[in-house]
């Protein structure tokens, strides 16, 4: 696939009608540089909505939602209000030995409460009849699927949540996806709902639970993707928001002097003592959910300790009758001679207190315990009533210093405010409580589709026990049995592909990072779990390096190496438009992306960066691999970015094929 041109009417910061050329031109890079908010990620963000539509902003989006992101994506910088805007994708695209050229457009108008979007797919010249136009949007997803282009069209958002320090959630996915295996999965369904609708006499029950597990299913991986999409759109809007609030404290401190560093220093403080907090509730949780609640009942845990104890003393009882008999006796014949003067009183208390410690050997209810366990349960109770209430005691101890701390220093942080800068402050604690409030809403949906992704897994695995039991029938007979041995074959062939697949992606990144790390065998190998789908790396000796190992920068690297073994292990000739690809790499890290990556991550790299970015180092040691470049200039007054030929200026008068209406 080819990207020739992006075609923007109105859309977004882009006033009138603008056309980037995106044809290589000998070189596969074509770099297009703008600084923050001049509409390098808009340029991304129309190539999705072409493609995409709704689809582009969530697997579950409502129309209303995606009428009113129509609206607002219209521009507004100019002196005449803009009521209609396109946005449009030429690419090329082979299909079989054939290639074909496609032009999609997409135009809306809006008038009143309501937008009228139009789509329109032209191929080789003419528009599509193969396909009904009802069916257009099906037919885009098919050509490129929306979770293949979110590997080749991605932004720094992607490597970062690729980098971080937890599960590589979305890998198993991807891998999934990328690599077809989906496609057995659906075959086994397939042959899964064939022998249940054809199952007889007692079959018939687990028949219609297997299809109602489908079902069940299919709603929940539907929840997922939209929880996911969720997820996904309001990490956006989180980084977006940390974004402002940097920018805004970088502001803050130039202008408010000793103040402003004394407020970042407590703030430094203040998130420090939250993640204390944090980790100790964690902690209270975990023991929690194990032995405290057993601390909280110490009577009741030592009558079950006695209890234990007693229960491995099976000659306690005989003992306590042998006492009885020999004080009756002593009753009887005064020998040995009592000095005391005993009264019947006397010997009744007596008598009661050994009928009641008879009644009080609870223990005897738990003889049939093995000493085994007896053992280890009596050494669980020992830590209840020592290691586990101390403990407890010591994490509660903790959290109540720490939360005064921290309110200490909301305190200072209050103080420290009123000392000048006065706009500033106000706009950065305006920020800080939008950051609050996304992060707080990300971390609620997160929650959420853990929840989802829980029930996925438990029908997964009872669907999976259901095919297994029906694979495992030998009474059908013809076709059932015959669908039977398929769905046998097929989970073999699943299983083997999946390992084919990962061996083959292991290869592809091993290499690729250590491309990237400009570190020779840095790297000699990769664990894949091919159920979580986590990743462990091994050195040349044999030891493992986890991912939190690695330095901010490795990170990095490792999430651009793994995307481009993805894209290359795929198999699929697709463009890489990348989106701010280095804003969180140090310099030797840029270098070698710069050097390493841009050049040979596919046939056609659409870098978009800032001069930050892609400086004039750097720029130097990618031009030889630069087929021609854009500059993304936004005009304050206009309210509106141009697109200019050379990057950031440097106009080398190759862009011939710019046009600006």
């Amino acid at each position: 696939m080819i990207l020739r041109a992006i075609h923007l009417e109105n859309f977004g910061l882009y006033a009138g009608r603008q056309t980037l050329d995106l044809v290589p031109r000998g070189r596969s890079v074509v770099l297009v540089g703008g600084r923050n908010g001049a509409g390098k990620t808009t340029l991304l963000e129309a190539v999705r909505l072409a493609l995409y539509g709704r689809r582009a902003l969530g697997y579950r989006v409502a129309q209303s939602e995606y009428e009113l992101y129509l609206r607002r994506r219209i521009h507004v910088g100019g002196d005449e209000p803009c009521t209609e805007a396109s946005v449009g994708l030429e690419f090329d695209y082979a299909e079989g030995h054939e290639r074909n050229r496609y032009v999609v457009t997409r135009r809306w108008t809006a008038k009143a409460n309501q937008v009228a979007e139009v789509l329109h797919l032209e191929k080789d010249g003419a528009p599509v009849t193969s396909v009904p136009r009802e069916e257009w949007h099906s037919f885009l997803h098919e050509l490129i699927p929306p979770g293949v282009s979110q590997l080749f069209f991605f932004d720094g958002e992607k490597i970062a949540e690729i980098a971080h320090d937890g599960p590589d959630e979305g890998l198993g996915e991807a891998v999934r996806g990328l690599l077809g295996i989906e496609l057995v999965d659906r075959l086994q369904t397939d042959l899964g709902l064939y022998l249940a609708r054809h199952a007889k006499g007692a079959d018939r029950a687990a028949a219609e639970r297997y299809e109602q597990c489908v079902r069940e299913l299919v709603a929940c991986d539907e929840d997922c993707q939209r929880l996911s999409d969720d997820v996904d759109e309001l990490r956006s809007v989180h980084a977006g928001h940390e974004r402002r609030v940097q920018n805004v404290r970088q502001r803050f401190v130039s202008e408010g002097g000793d103040a402003a560093g004394q407020r970042i220093s407590l703030e430094a403080t203040r998130a420090e003592v939250r993640g204390q907090i944090g980790r100790r509730e964690t902690e209270l949780k975990e023991l929690a959910g194990g032995l405290l609640p057993f601390a909280m009942a110490p009577r009741l845990v030592k009558r079950f300790a006695d209890a234990l104890h007693e229960a491995g003393d099976p000659g306690a009882e005989v003992a306590l009758a042998v006492l009885r008999q020999r004080m009756l006796e002593w009753k009887a014949t005064a020998e040995p001679t009592r000095e005391a003067a005993w009264k019947k009183a006397h010997w009744d208390d007596l008598d009661r207190f050994l009928n009641t410690e008879g009644a009080s050997k609870v223990g005897a209810e738990l003889s049939w315990l093995e000493p085994g366990e007896r053992r280890s349960l009596m050494a669980r109770l020992e830590e209840v009533r020592g290691k586990t209430s101390e403990r407890a005691r010591l994490l509660a101890s903790d959290l109540s210093a720490m939360t005064n701390r921290l309110r200490d220093l909301e305190a200072e942080l209050q103080r420290a405010s009123g000392q000048g800068t006065d706009s500033v402050l106000e706009e950065l604690n305006e920020a800080q409580i939008q950051l609050s409030a996304a992060e707080a809403q990300l971390k609620a949906r997160q929650e959420d589709l853990r929840h989802a992704e829980y029930r996925r897994s438990t029908l997964q695995r009872e669907k999976r026990k259901l095919e297994e039991a029906q694979v495992e029938a030998r009474d059908a007979a013809g076709r059932v049995s015959l669908a039977q041995r398929v769905g046998s074959v097929l989970q073999r062939y699943e299983e083997q592909l999946l390992d084919l697949k990962l061996a083959q992606l292991k290869a592809a990144f091993v290499e690729r990072f250590n491309h990237l790390v400009r570190k020779d065998n840095f790297v000699a190998d990769v664990r894949i779990d091919r159920a979580t789908f986590d990743t462990v790396l091994i050195d040349a000796d044999g030891r493992e390096l986890h991912k939190s190992s690695l330095s901010a920068g490795e990170k990095q690297v490792y999430a651009t190496a793994m995307l481009w073994a993805l894209a290359h292990t795929s198999g699929r000739e697709l463009p890489m438009i990348i989106d701010t690809p280095l804003a969180r790499l140090d310099s030797e890290h840029r270098t070698a992306l710069v050097e390493r990556y841009f050049p040979a991550a596919s046939h056609q790299v659409i870098v978009l960066s800032t001069d930050t970015e892609v400086d004039s180092e750097l720029l130097d040691r990618l031009m030889p691999n630069v087929s021609h470049s854009y500059h993304l200039d936004y005009d304050h007054d206009r309210r509106a970015t141009s697109v200019r030929p050379g990057y950031f200026g440097d106009t080398d008068g190759s862009h011939d094929a710019l046009q600006q209406a």
